[in-house]
């Protein structure tokens, strides 16, 4: 503090030092200077904003978004300035959205409709058993009169003459073989024998039970257990056992026939058998033989609710079965398919073609047939439900292989379908089904808590906010139907929208809306008209024409004034209606459905800057008084805490800017050099608040000095506050002098509008005047010292 006091003193003694020195003249008695007319002068800080900065659109974003409870939507703010001058109010856009309703109506309905059922051929297995035809043949005994046992040979070979076939596995299934004499045996003559199955090898593979057979089995055939045994279409057959007894030398033949029965077939390979071999499959008297019946729907169960008719520009109708896994050497036809759809489309036989295939995927189906279903009409609604395939489906056999699942005997074949729309000419739906139920009501957490919001902003001066009744708040309702005409006559009848919230941890509700809600083809994109400071001047936003309802009387100005912590919007909807209940839909809105599926609802906030001042808070809150005044102690702490408690002002710097107890002593020194001590200040005020403020020193170092914040711009000019000579005395005595601004703005109820460049901020500087002589250099004090 030295050097700033003694500098300007100095300075001019050294020079005046140089100058003396530099002559050749006698040493002077003294060196002194004069100060008359030097001024000192140190700024006293200086600090400013504008609101339009400080609650910038990005700024508030940000803040929103800090505040959001996780899952919340994001809210959009928005800088509104329709007529684009300066001096209008300041305002802002908000956007938060409330609901995207899904429309029961896409082309998912009728674009991709499936059936699929599976067929038992119920009787396959067991006639591929009963079609086998085996040849009899006769097996020659010679009575010995002694017993003996039956000699052993190869046995007979045998035929299994039809079907055709390589080998059949059977998982389950028996012979049952006659074997009868063809003559009278000896009465005493016994044949205890077994019959062995070979393959045509001779190899043996099974045997029946064994019992006396001389007179033959009659009606209890002998039964040869074939589970697990392979059948071949060249077999051997033999008997094996002992005889007794009768005419020795007696020769007979007996005739050995053989049935299968019970057959259940694990596999068949090298199959041939035309339909008419196969026989009846599935038990309907009214089946051809070798031919399945089949009956299924198409599931309309997605389009049933809302669509009444619908006429087809283009698409298609596919049938196919698919060839059952390790089948092969089928061929399957269709001989009889209908379709219909109650009163809408029908579709014959002779309209299906077999599908165009690759050879490769050919050999996947059993059949693939499709139909044009080109200008056909499906009417759902009619039918409870569903589209009705019937048909009936013939197979044969040609060196086939036919695998069967152990644990059924029966296979199944599974026949599908596809309906493929891709044009629709026309549609007529059911309006009030175009909704989900599960859309219609619900609650919407916005995650707004303006308590930490205003915090975030204000910092310990959140609370001044609470002084402010806003006003001219408005809310606007958007549903934004999907850009199709018809939909213009369309509405909720009823829409209720609510605010559920807390104010200082009381619960409140707020209703916001209640009666009707019109959908509105409104193609304003706010973030398109924004620019890069999200500033909108578009005029046409808020027109009639855009928004569907406006919000009740005051409930925005009465929710935003509550300061709502916990904000939700609770929604009740009732489904679409129109005149008529339905809509009629060309082919073109209907395409542009299945880009654009729900209806957008959101509510847009248009919130100026104006508003009354009441007295409920001055700063710091603990020394408020109700004197219709929001008193600020000290405007230079008010504005550190809103610039973030920075160092725009040091409030306990002095206001001489001295430094210690060193530098008090050295200003004393000096005191009656000092003429006069002026504080020059402004106060930039464009917030149209009125506002009076003093420099006020609680030690009554000096009287409180008024000053003035009236509504002016940056570029006034320096109004002048001087301190009288006792004032100036006790300044310098004193170590620090540290006064306060206070202010206090008009809290009287009246409107009052914030400005887009309104500003609020001060400067200043303190200016020293001095005036008499120092002496700097003294010869005789010198010469005693």
């Amino acid at each position: 503090m030295k050097q700033k006091w003694q500098f300007f003193l100095v300075l001019g003694g050294l020079f005046a030092g140089f100058n003396f020195f530099s002559c050749d003249l006698e040493t002077p008695e003294r060196i002194s200077i004069k100060t008359s007319g030097t001024n000192y002068e140190f700024p006293l800080g200086s600090g400013s904003f504008l609101i339009r900065d400080k609650m910038s659109a990005s700024e508030l974003r940000k803040n929103f978004s800090e505040n959001l409870s996780e899952g919340s939507e994001e809210i959009k703010v928005y800088d509104y300035n329709p007529t684009q001058r300066d001096g209008d109010v300041l305002q802002y856009l908000i956007k938060y959205p409330i609901k995207e309703v899904s429309l029961g109506l896409s082309a998912d309905g009728t674009n991709d409709m499936n059936f699929s059922t599976k067929i038992e051929i119920s009787n396959l297995n067991e006639n591929i058993g009963k079609a086998l035809t085996i040849e009899e043949k006769s097996y020659t005994i010679i009575e010995t009169g002694t017993d003996s046992v039956i000699p052993e040979n190869k046995g007979i070979p045998f035929n299994i003459t039809a079907p055709t076939f390589s080998i059949i596995k059977l998982s389950a299934g028996n012979f049952k073989i006659s074997v009868n004499p063809e003559e009278t045996v000896s009465e005493d003559f016994e044949l205890n024998a077994r019959v062995i199955l070979c393959d045509g090898s001779g190899n043996e593979i099974a045997s029946s039970e064994e019992r006396n057979i001389a007179s033959g089995t009659g009606n209890s055939p002998l039964v040869l257990d074939l589970s697990g045994k392979i059948l071949q279409p060249e077999m051997r057959f033999k008997l094996s056992g002992t005889m007794r007894g009768g005419t020795a030398g007696t020769v007979h033949s007996f005739k050995v026939s053989m049935q299968a029965d019970s057959f259940k077939i694990q596999q068949v390979t090298g199959l041939t058998m035309t339909a008419e071999e196969i026989g009846d499959l599935d038990s309907n008297p009214e089946t051809p033989d070798g031919c399945v019946s089949f009956e299924s729907d198409f599931d309309f169960s997605g389009v049933n609710d809302y669509l009444i008719s619908a006429e087809i520009k283009s698409g298609k109708m596919n049938v196919f079965s698919t060839i059952p896994e390790g089948w092969s050497g089928i061929t399957a036809g269709i001989e009889k398919i209908n379709v219909s759809q109650g009163d809408g489309f029908k579709v014959s036989e002779n309209e299906f073609s077999d599908e165009t295939l690759s050879a490769e995927e050919s050999t996947k189906y059993l059949f693939n047939k499709t139909a044009v279903l080109e200008n056909q009409t499906i009417k759902p609604s009619n039918v409870a439900g569903n589209v009705k395939v019937s048909g009936q489906v013939s197979v044969s056999f040609e060196n086939a292989t036919l695998v069967f699942d152990e644990a059924t005997a029966n296979p199944e074949v599974e026949i599908g379908g596809s309906c493929k729309i891709d044009k629709i000419k026309s549609l007529k739906v059911n309006i009030s089904a175009l909704s989900e139920a599960s859309d219609l009501t619900g609650e919407v957490d916005t995650g707004l808590n303006f308590s930490n919001l205003l915090k975030d902003n204000l910092g310990d001066a959140s609370d001044l906010i609470k002084n402010i009744k806003f006003s001219g708040v408005e809310g606007f309702v958007f549903a934004i139907q999907p850009g199709i005409e018809v939909f213009n006559g369309v509405n909720y009848s009823n829409c209720k929208l609510e605010a559920v919230y807390e104010t200082d941890g009381i619960p409140k509700t707020s209703e916001l809306v209640n009666g009707s809600l019109g959908l509105k083809e409104t193609k304003i994109d706010l973030d398109a008209l924004a620019d890069e400071n999200y500033m909108i001047t578009d005029k046409s936003i808020l027109s009639p024409e855009n928004y569907s309802v406006k919000t009740e009387d005051s409930a925005v100005c009465d929710l935003l004034n509550d300061m709502p912590d916990s904000l939700k919007i609770k929604y009740e909807l009732s489904g679409f209606s129109n005149a008529t209940n339905e809509l009629e839909l060309t082919g073109e809105d209907f395409e542009k459905l299945t880009e654009l599926k729900s209806v957008q609802i959101f509510i847009l906030l248009k919130v100026p800057l104006q508003f009354t001042l009441t007295d409920k808070f001055d700063f710091p809150l603990d020394s408020h008084v109700a004197d219709d005044y929001v008193t600020v102690s000290d405007v230079r702490s008010l504005i550190n805490t809103i610039n973030g408690n920075g160092d725009t002002f040091n409030e306990t710097e002095d206001l001489l800017k001295r430094d210690s107890e060193e530098d008090f002593k050295d200003v004393k020194k000096y005191f009656d050099l000092v003429d006069s001590v002026s504080i020059y200040y402004k106060a930039t005020n464009s917030t149209q608040l009125e506002i009076s403020g003093s420099i006020k020193d609680d030690s009554n170092l000096i009287e409180e000095k008024t000053l003035s914040f009236e509504q002016s711009e940056p570029s006034a000019e320096f109004k002048k506050l001087e301190l009288t000579g006792e004032e100036i005395k006790n300044v310098f005595d004193h170590y620090p002098f540290t006064p306060k601004i206070p202010i206090k703005i008009t809290a009287d109820g009246e409107p009052r509008v914030i400005p887009r460049n309104a500003e609020f901020g001060m400067s200043g500087y303190v200016q020293i005047k001095l005036s008499g002589q120092v002496e700097i250099w003294n010869k005789n004090e010198k010469e005693e010292n």
